[in-house]
């Protein structure tokens, strides 16, 4: 028989090779937990920064360990229905401290009400059904369950030692291959128990050494197009700093993220939070550079007098420099009226 005989696809004699090392999870469940934790540590660190949850109320945005009538926490619940690109009909029990799917009944109330007035007293109505996001997530989440694949694999070939006999084949006849097998053997156990070797001065002993080169690169292709499609650093999902020199502080990196979590405040956090427990919700910045630049804004603007620059245009350059709303007006304090006039009567 020929090798191109041999090689050829047709022959049904040939059988396929097996899977070497076949990485120990399903690609199934692979995407669907990794999909998953990006979604749910995004909507974490934006309810962190959320302001405004009733306290009682915060138990329920985290899973519950307990054999419970519901273990799934809000989080949780959001994450999957945004995986699945699914609609979410949300009941809250404030006498039970319980928050559920809606029953059938219920979720028919509840779109009824949202068709009409776009908002329901029973619960609140969320749909990812058109969440595209979510579809590119998954397909690089793919992509990388191939990368770790390879990478898998190599790591467990590694794991090898390999014996390296100068000259093997060309000194060892067919009829002497079982003693060379033997003797084989006989040197791999001497290493496994650690053991000295007589060895040719041409022969090696070495392990194989995962190539990360092409797996590195991969991840760092997914970080990337993370970053592109969910608009948050790529070190968000790498782990790494975005920081290049010794004078970086990482505020760069805080900034990114911050900048990058207000969109799914605004489109989920808000909605469902003020919806569900009928409250009204901010979203607290973490940067504290913004916060020393916004309060030295608010002690230029109290000296400016009112002849150059008014009220309510100061009151707007306020607002934006603190991230409120442009509607939002200031309290007229008494407190600040008595210390005006007690400074001028000491004066």
């Amino acid at each position: 028989m020929s090798w191109l005989h041999f090689l050829n696809a047709t022959d049904k004699s040939i059988d396929s090779l097996i899977d070497i090392f076949p990485i120990p999870i399903s690609q199934k469940d692979f995407v669907s937990i990794d999909v998953q934790t990006i979604f749910s540590r995004i909507l974490i660190d934006v309810l962190e920064r959320t302001q405004g949850i009733p306290g009682e109320a915060k138990n329920l945005l985290w899973d519950n360990c307990l054999a419970s009538e519901k273990p799934d926490g809000l989080i949780t619940m959001l994450a999957k229905a945004i995986v699945d690109k699914k609609e979410l009909f949300l009941v809250y029990i404030p006498a039970t401290k319980l928050i559920r799917n809606a029953t059938q009944v219920e979720e028919a109330q509840i779109r009824e009400d949202y068709r009409l007035r776009g908002e329901s007293a029973i619960g609140v109505y969320v749909s990812f059904k058109n969440h595209i996001k979510s579809d590119l997530v998954r397909f690089y989440s793919l992509l990388e369950y191939c990368a770790l694949g390879g990478l898998w694999k190599q790591a467990n070939i590694s794991k090898a030692v390999l014996l390296k006999i100068s000259d093997l084949r060309a000194s060892v006849s067919l009829s002497d291959s079982a003693k060379a097998e033997a003797q084989g053997k006989k040197m791999a156990q001497g290493l496994a128990d650690g053991k000295d070797l007589v060895m040719d001065a041409k022969d090696i002993v070495e392990s194989l050494s995962p190539d990360l080169t092409a797996t590195n690169s991969t991840l760092e292709l997914i970080s990337k197009k993370h970053s592109f499609y969910l608009g948050l650093p790529a070190s968000y999902f790498s782990g790494q700093g975005q920081s290049t020199s010794l004078s970086d502080t990482g505020k760069a990196d805080s900034k990114a993220v911050e900048r990058g979590l207000k969109p799914y405040y605004f489109s989920i956090a808000k909605p469902v939070i003020e919806g569900i427990f009928k409250v009204k919700t901010t979203f607290k910045s973490e940067d504290s550079e913004a916060l020393s630049t916004a309060l030295s804004a608010l002690e230029v603007m109290d000296r400016t007098s009112n002849e150059f620059l008014g009220k309510e245009n100061k009151t707007l350059v306020i607002n934006k420099v603190f991230g409120l709303d442009e509607n939002e007006r200031g309290d007229e304090g008494e407190v600040g009226a008595d210390i005006s006039e007690n400074n001028q009567s000491i004066g």
